[in-house]
């Protein structure tokens, strides 16, 4: 069901991160500070994009037709560096974004991860990604006199992690992994086994969603699922669906031994992961608590965590009418109720920046590491008023609608959801990194300067 824990320690360490995310967000720093700030990045598409008046009635649900086409845009989706890349401006033209996106995102990474990629090179290490958008291809392929040599691999999905394992000359496992929005999360969960079960010593892991198509706005659309208004408004009455995103996340990871045996600089650390699927529910796209409440329970038992250790919990929060109560009634019934510390508060990224869709549980991961980097939650926006369906007291919960702080001293443990529409779930849990060890000193009996 997972990995990580049942101590051992079975731990795994975030060494380094990377992220390109809308709103001109091109690091963990700059999603802080959007974070803080309070800040919807969710805007109109880009003008080069495709017009949106084409496919939208934001006045009634038509056939055809969705309601909106606002998003969180990335400001530049189509600038690459290819020569860097060994890739030619012919190939590169036929390369998805999203693979262009993560070749950058893994070489950011491993940059803050302080990883040289001549020592990479050669090695067993592992590259998972979480994709779902086939929109380029597709695009590509309607004129098939521009279909040449290139068109297949710059297409296919598994292509984007074997592109990133290719450039770094990585030899251990090379996949793209698809479960819809929990996509990245379920690639962390299977780089974390990659790496205990000692096929790997370093993974990269990465998610990825690229906005090109409009015809995925009129399917949400048609199925209820988009909010009108262009908005996630989790946990609020207001709640209608959710905005759509594009970006990537990156992060590399090592056993959490490993990584202190290297001298690395530990971000966060996975103490456990898991995923599960809800099986038969009364529809595929239904989610179903008693699965959600399974796996919390489970990756929180491997972890070692009680609920009153955590301090925040990064919900999957898309705003959703169904979603929504369900995801509660499951967290509340798995962890807040069990708490005596007072209610856990609960929150999601995709208030700030849209639905990044496989690439969303990265994100919220990447929230979740920033909380506990800083030990301050940011609020999650349009909470108010609370969903009247919810009820939060009872289930032992508290939506974040303004920032808190986190009391100093002490490990902090933070909970990362992200679920498939088609029933597939992750969860991950996550601390704050272990302290430095004390700098070695002189022996007691041993000589010492003296300033006199």
């Amino acid at each position: 069901m997972g990995a990580g824990n049942d101590s051992g320690d079975r731990s795994v360490a975030i060494v380094g991160v990377a992220c390109r995310l809308p709103g001109g967000v091109d690091g963990p720093d700059g999603l802080w500070r959007a974070l803080v700030e309070g800040r919807d990045l969710v805007t109109a598409p880009p003008a080069d994009r495709f017009d949106p008046d084409r496919f939208t009635d934001p006045d009634r649900p038509r056939p055809g037709r969705g309601r909106t086409a606002a998003g969180g845009y990335l400001a530049d989706l189509a600038g690459f560096d290819a020569a860097h890349f060994g890739i030619s401006p012919k190939e590169a033209a036929q390369v998805d974004p999203q693979h262009r996106l993560l070749l950058e995102l893994a070489a950011e990474a491993l940059d803050d991860a302080g990883i040289a990629r001549d020592r990479l090179a050669g090695s067993d290490a592992a590259v998972f990604v979480g994709i779902s958008d086939a929109s380029y291809g597709v695009l590509q392929m309607m004129d098939v006199r521009a279909i040449n040599a290139y068109t297949m691999t710059g297409a296919a999905s598994s292509i984007a992690a074997n592109r990133v394992s290719h450039f770094l000359d990585l030899r251990g496992p090379s996949m793209a992994v698809d479960t819809a929005c929990s996509s990245s999360l379920v690639a962390l969960d299977q780089a974390c086994r990659a790496l205990l079960d000692g096929t790997s010593r370093t993974a990269l892991c990465g998610g990825v969603n690229a906005l090109i198509s409009p015809h995925h706005y009129v399917g949400f659309a048609q199925a209820s699922m988009l909010s009108p208004r262009g908005r996630c408004a989790a946990f609020s009455a207001d709640a209608d669906g959710f905005a759509r995103a594009e970006g990537g996340v990156v992060v590399v990871l090592k056993r959490l031994a490993d990584a202190l045996a290297d001298g690395d600089r530990v971000h966060a650390v996975v103490l456990a992961s898991g995923t599960n699927s809800d099986g038969r529910t009364a529809g595929l796209s239904l989610p179903d608590a008693e699965a959600q409440e399974r796996l919390l329970r489970e990756v929180h038992r491997r972890a070692g965590v009680h609920p009153d250790d955590l301090a925040y919990f990064e919900a999957h929060g898309t705003g959703t009418p169904v979603g929504d109560p369900v995801e509660c009634a499951a967290i509340g019934r798995a962890l807040g109720r069990g708490r005596t510390t007072g209610p856990l508060p609960i929150g999601s990224v995709k208030t700030n920046l849209g639905h990044l869709e496989p690439a969303s549980g990265l994100a919220g991961v990447l929230k979740a590491l920033l909380v506990l980097r800083h030990r301050r939650i940011p609020a999650s926006l349009h909470a108010d008023p609370p969903n009247p369906g919810i009820d939060f007291a009872g289930l032992g919960l508290v939506v974040a609608a303004e920032p808190r702080s986190i009391p100093a001293g002490g490990r902090v443990v933070v909970g990362v959801n992200s679920f498939g529409f088609g029933g597939a779930n992750a969860h991950v849990v996550l601390a704050s990194p272990p302290p430095p060890p004390a700098p070695a000193g002189p022996p007691g009996d041993a000589p010492r300067p003296v300033l006199v």
